[in-house]
Formats: C-alpha cells, sequence, structure tokens
C-alpha cells in the first residue's frame, strides 16, 4: 500500500481491495499499517442477498481506517434497480405470492440494500456507498480527495463482439456503450472493471482481455494519479504507468 501524493503535497495511504464477495474479513497476512482510506472496487457479495450487505458492514466496520469507499460490482444486482425489476418480474411470473415473499425476504424489495449501506449507522463507521459520478472528501490528516466512481463493467457475455446479453448487474453491451465522465480533476478513479489492456487477462484463456477500451480512453484522458479496479480475479495487483505526451 504505498503512499501517494494530493495536490497539496500531503501523504495519504489506502488500502485496495475489491471482489470479497461477501468474506467475513480480511487476510491476516494484510500488514497492519495506518490507513486513510480503505477502497472497495466492487462484488461486496456473491448472491446480492440482504444477509450478505449485513455481512459487507460487519466486514467494513472492523477495519480500522476513518475513510471506507465502496461502489457496486456487477454481482450487487439489487443495487441496480432496472436489472432487479427485471429478474423479479421474470422470475415472479410463475410464482405465488408466499413465494414472492420469500423472494423479497432473501433479497429484499426494490431499494432496500441500498438502504442498508446509505444508513446513518454506515456513514457513523466511515462506510461511504459511491453511485457512479465524482465525489469530494476531506482526510483527516487535511488532504483534499477527487474520487470519480463507476460501477459499470462491459456485458461477461457480450466479450465485446456482439450483443450479448445482460445477467448481472451495471452492465452494458458493446452497441449500448457507456460514457465514463471522469472529468480532468479526479485524483483517483474507482471502476469495478479494468480498462483494456491492464491486469485485465482472464484466467480461463491468457489470451482473453476483458478489460474496457471505453474506460481505458476515458482514464488515459482524465490521467488521475490512482485508479482502482477489480471483477478479473486473475488479474490482482498493480501496475505503474507512465502517461505519455498529450499530442500537440
Amino acid at each position: 500500500m504505498p503512499p501517494i501524493l494530493t495536490m497539496s503535497n500531503i501523504k495519504a495511504r489506502f488500502l485496495i481491495i475489491s471482489d470479497t464477495h461477501a468474506s467475513p474479513s480480511l487476510p491476516s497476512s494484510l500488514p497492519a499499517m495506518p490507513v486513510d482510506v480503505i477502497i472497495h472496487c466492487g462484488n461486496l457479495t456473491q448472491e446480492s442477498k440482504l444477509s450478505e450487505f449485513a455481512s459487507v458492514l460487519a466486514f467494513f466496520k472492523a477495519i480500522n481506517g476513518p475513510l471506507k469507499l465502496v461502489i457496486p460490482g456487477s454481482h450487487d444486482f439489487t443495487l441496480d434497480d432496472a436489472v432487479y425489476e427485471t429478474k423479479i418480474t421474470e422470475t415472479a411470473t410463475n410464482l405465488g405470492v408466499k413465494e414472492k415473499e420469500e423472494i423479497y425476504r432473501i433479497y429484499g424489495k426494490m431499494g432496500q440494500a441500498r438502504q442498508l449501506l446509505c444508513s446513518e449507522q454506515a456513514k457513523k463507521d466511515g462506510i461511504f456507498f459511491l453511485d457512479e459520478g465524482r465525489h469530494h472528501f476531506a482526510l483527516g490528516n487535511g488532504a483534499s480527495l477527487s474520487v470519480y466512481a463507476s460501477p459499470y463493467t462491459r456485458a461477461s457475455s457480450d466479450d465485446y463482439q456482439g450483443q450479448g446479453k445482460e445477467n448481472w448487474g451495471f452492465q452494458y453491451t458493446k452497441s449500448q456503450g457507456h460514457v465514463f465522465d471522469i472529468g480532468y480533476t479526479a485524483d483517483v478513479v474507482i471502476t469495478h472493471g479494468p480498462p483494456l489492456g491492464v491486469l485485465d487477462v482472464t484466467a480461463s484463456d491468457a489470451k482473453i482481455r476483458a478489460g474496457c477500451p471505453l474506460l481505458f480512453a476515458a482514464v488515459a484522458m482524465a490521467r488521475p494519479r490512482l485508479h482502482c479496479f477489480g471483477h478479473v480475479h486473475a488479474g490482482w495487483g498493480a501496475k505503474l504507468i507512465r502517461w505519455r505526451d498529450r499530442p500537440a
């Protein structure tokens, strides 16, 4: 967890995690050191169940750090209202009242999972759920942090070759595309998925890159000091890059 410098040259230390899928705790091998900002890059849960989100809140509360920034991922589909509504409609067509009530008991009603993550208690515990867009935070060390967040990834069944099918939350196909409106002032970019060509090789096939060219172009234009992402488990790690000079 190397420190980075903000615009005011105040050092800040980040802990970056992703795809914990409702894991009850962090690995014990992590170094015990003070952290200014904890970032989770999505896939908080495995099945987007209410019980998993409750575990997520306990997970973050146990981490020692003043600011915990969280975005959803493709597995956290109940946080994507349009996708969740479609799933409920498709599933509930042939179900009776009791079965529908059981679905709501397990997964929650529309917006219920979001209410957990955005509750006043979560904020008291330093947990901030970030919707897509730009956010600003004042750190305890006096630094000012500008963040752009986006949970959106290209559809896994699309492979960016065809139309694909939206089975998960916060996804888009090649024909739909997506605008990552990062701007030019973000210190840190947090996305669920990787940009094309950066830590995006899948475990199943070393020739397949799961990153998004649209995201790469947006990040290359914005040039943040730090870009955090997950989604591709085999691509875990860190990479130091140097931006080329912009053409005149």
